[in-house]
């Protein structure tokens, strides 16, 4: 890529990604009021939707995400009072009509007790039936046979509740009613499309002044498939008479699930009679009726990140936290305008710059974007699902945009795992990892296990960039340690609290600072014997390698002690396993990076060098052959997760080998890839709720639900634009957190005059007794208070101390934990 084209790419990106953001976060400050959350798709679960994948039947609404329903789910929602463990709940949902009717309750039934199917006697289809909870008793779900709508049973259900008198037949919580069918069959007998629009009128009339039924629906006919049909039911089932029907049914304004309608056309191949179709169907169906009822009740209600669902899904409204980000970043302009007049004044000296107020502006403004496309309704979210064909498709659109931008770098930047081949490989490994998310591969093993090998990939990385550092500049101070965890951190930490997640959900920030500071404590014990021709550093490497292993087996991370204490709760068990699926990588590019600092001069002035380059290309690729022979024999990703820490390092060496093979692949990367490389960090962690939705188990969608590409085009220049300003913002703001303002000018004269006049006075000691004392009076006199003067030197030390600033931030950071809930 030219210069010319990588400016004019660049600023593209910027200027979509930033006008999409002034317009989101317009939009965004209605999503402070409650009035924003009705809109919550439910209209989407009941009328639109379509197949994702028809084999396997992933249905997907209309641009919101389903909640898959378990037995103790639906006991919640049916459950009359707040306790649903204990509750006994009687005839809660109701499904009246024909044989397609029966076939949802048949559904729901298995669901509530999966051994009910077992005990069901098919002599009695055409007859009435109840299923209820297991070991509890009393009937949960019924239904009533009655294709014509026309037993007594229908009519008492559907009446207003002065004309109920039997307990036993009080409103349920649901009624779905279906009929239609079998009016078309016996059409001469009942007397066909008349007879069924008069009853479906009386039903109109019923369900319109049903205030006493909390959630009442009508079952479209189902589409049939002509050719599977019997000559009989070919001969009065009709399409154009099922369509008359169910436009009918639309045209009054009946409460109609549209969306079952819509599975049946989209998957002839589940029925086999034409008419009737599977059971698989039949759950999804269920799937969706219940979602429509039993979210609010189940899922928005108390419902705290992540959040998984978003169909028919009130939104929590904003924490504190997040109405004080709101704040303070709508403050930033006019603050600006103040600390620009205020810059030459002593007291600016402690506050950040107007450009340092700039970024900071940028990054909340940011991160209210990413909670209004996260945790609000004003944003679809899709399904994520694999399919092997456009996982293939994107990976090689990325490819060839790598290749495109394969270029000569200058001399100071090529080399062995120079800056820029390192930056190319975090970028091109970012993308894959994107892909990786957006497809949802992690279903599949034969992905997953060479992804896992990617996150192993940049923590070699990580030991070896550090490692490097620390041996050849011997920097162990506070400063340099302050800006990679700042930088690696302040995103993950500002999310954290904006969007009420856990820092540990965005696990790369922790995991790379634990390993950093794994590193630094390395090489820092006995430094000055880093460079000792013997043992003493291979042992330390040693050393901590067995001792790092040692805390994450036996389990001795102190996060107990820290929910106690503190309020941070983090899954130790999630965190172990991070930690130790990669727990040697670290240190293999430590020594990699102590062979090419410490032997790498004498083995390239070796005679066999050349001999040991080919022989190294030849290991390399029977390593990464051997490993994608062993990841691919593997049972599953569990079975493969055990052997991953010893396993990766073949493969993470050999790219390394490969990668380095000649000079040309050495003096030479690729520009799309690097561009990526530098914003890596912000990519990997702002696609939680940018890139992806949901709390990464959605997609996002900012044009239309079914343009998937054009979604994914348009999501991907907002998300790349918006990283980069990102990765500029965390800069500013960290290189602003550790900043030890410059002494004011006038210091110096001040202090020279105070030497001056304490010489004055001792020179006149004595003359006069009056004139020694009374200097000293005067200053004592105009001495602050003690507790300003404690006050004046806890600022002085918190300005120019990063010590007391550490201490300063992680208290804060603790006291604002322990209110975060409140």
């Amino acid at each position: 890529m030219s210069p010319l084209s990588a400016v004019l790419a660049h600023a593209s990106i910027s200027a979509v990604s930033t006008a999409f953001a002034v317009v989101a976060l317009l939009l965004a400050l209605l999503q402070f009021s409650g009035s924003s959350r009705i809109h919550n798709h439910c209209y989407a679960v009941q009328n639109d939707g379509w197949w994702v994948d028809q084999r396997a039947l992933v249905w997907q609404p209309a641009g919101c995400t389903l909640h898959k329903y378990t037995a103790s789910d639906l006991r919640t929602c049916l459950a009359p009072s707040g306790d649903a463990a204990s509750a006994v709940i009687s005839e809660q949902i109701v499904f009246i009509g024909d044989s397609t009717m029966r076939n949802k309750y048949y559904a729901l039934a298995r669901l509530i007790n999966p051994d009910y199917m077992a005990a069901v006697n098919d002599t009695k289809a055409h007859s009435d039936l109840s299923v209820g909870w297991p070991a509890i008793g009393g009937p949960v779900a019924r239904f009533i046979w009655d294709p014509y709508l026309t037993t007594p049973q229908t009519h008492a259900i559907l009446s207003p509740p002065s004309n109920i008198t039997s307990a036993s037949l009080r409103a349920p919580k649901v009624v779905v009613v279906g009929s239609g069918a079998w009016f078309l069959r016996n059409a001469e007998d009942v007397g066909g499309l008349q007879a069924w629009r008069r009853t479906i009128d009386w039903l109109a009339d019923r369900l319109h002044a049903a205030g006493h039924i909390e959630h009442a629906y009508v079952s479209p006919v189902p589409g049939v498939v002509p050719e599977l049909l019997t000559p009989e039911r070919r001969r009065t089932l009709k399409p154009p008479a099922i369509d008359t029907m169910n436009d009918y049914m639309a045209a009054i304004d009946l409460p109609v699930f549209s969306a079952w309608a819509l599975m049946a056309q989209g998957a002839p191949h589940e029925t086999l009679d034409g008419l009737h179709y599977s059971p698989a169907l039949n759950d999804r169906a269920v799937a969706l009726l219940l979602n429509r009822v039993c979210n609010p009740a189940v899922v928005s209600r108390g419902a705290r990140p992540p959040l998984h669902t978003t169909c028919c899904f009130a939104y929590p409204s904003p924490g504190w936290y997040t109405r004080a980000a709101a704040a303070l970043t709508a403050a930033a302009v006019p603050l600006m305008l103040l600390l620009r007049r205020l810059s030459k004044r002593s007291v600016a000296r402690a506050l950040p710059s107007a450009d340092t107020v700039r970024q900071m502006a940028v990054f909340g403004a940011v991160l209210l974007l990413m909670y209004t496309c996260d945790r609000t309704p004003l944003f679809a979210k899709l399904h994520k699902h694999f399919d092997a064909r456009v996982f293939a498709l994107l990976c090689s659109l990325a490819l060839a945009a790598g290749v495109a931008g394969w270029e000569e770098d200058p001399a100071s930047g090529a080399g062995f795992l120079g800056r820029r081949q390192t930056d190319e490989w975090k970028g091109w490994m970012q993308i894959a990892i994107l892909v990786y998310h957006l497809l949802n591969a992690s279903t599949v093993s034969a992905i997953y296990n060479p992804v896992r090998v990617l996150v192993a990939m940049y923590l070699f990385m990580t030991g070896y960039g550090h490692c490097s550092f620390f041996y050849t500049k011997g920097d162990y101070g506070l400063r340099r340690l302050t800006a990679v965890l700042l930088r690696t951190n302040v995103l993950a930490v500002g999310l954290a609290y904006m969007m009420g997640t856990s820092y540990m959900d965005y696990y790369f920030a922790p995991l790379s600072s634990a390993w950093v500071l794994v590193v630094w404590a390395t090489m820092r014990v006995a430094s000055s014997r880093n460079k000792d021709a013997g043992w003493v550093v291979w042992a330390k490497l040693a050393a901590s390698a067995w001792l790092m292993w040692l805390v994450n087996t036996l389990h001795l991370w102190p996060f107990g002690m820290l929910e106690r204490v503190f309020g941070v709760r983090w899954s130790q068990r999630e965190w172990e396993f991070r930690f130790g699926v990669d727990i040697f990588i670290v240190y293999v590019g430590m020594a990699v990076a102590l062979v090419r600092l410490r032997h790498g001069s004498q083995l390239q002035a070796h005679a066999r060098w050349p001999q040991m380059q080919r022989w190294a290309v030849v290991a390399a690729l029977a390593a990464i052959a051997w490993y994608f022979w062993f990841e691919l024999t593997r049972a599953d990703k569990y079975a493969y997760n055990a052997w991953h820490a010893y396993v990766s390092p073949l493969a993470v060496l050999g790219f390394v080998v490969l990668r380095n093979a000649t000079p040309y692949l050495r003096a030479h990367s690729s520009s799309v890839f690097r561009y990526a490389g530098v914003i890596s960090l912000e990519l990997f962690i702002a696609q939680f709720h940018l890139f992806l939705a949901a709390d990464t188990k959605a997609v996002l969608v900012l044009v239309h639900p079914r343009l998937w590409f054009v979604n994914l085009a348009v999501v991907t220049l907002v998300f790349v634009g918006m990283c980069k300003m990102l990765a500029t913002a965390s800069g500013a703001i960290s290189a602003w957190l550790m900043a030890t303002p410059p002494p004011p000018p006038e210091s110096s004269a001040r202090l020279g005059a105070g030497s001056d006049i304490a010489m004055a006075e001792l020179g006149h000691g004595g003359d006069d007794a009056s004139l020694t004392a009374r200097p000293a009076l005067d200053r004592l006199a105009s001495e602050p208070p003690v507790v300003l003067r404690v006050i004046r030197l806890f600022y002085r030390l918190v300005l120019h101390s990063l010590a007391v600033r550490w201490v300063v931030g992680i208290a804060v950071l603790l006291a604002i934990n322990k209110h975060y809930d409140d």
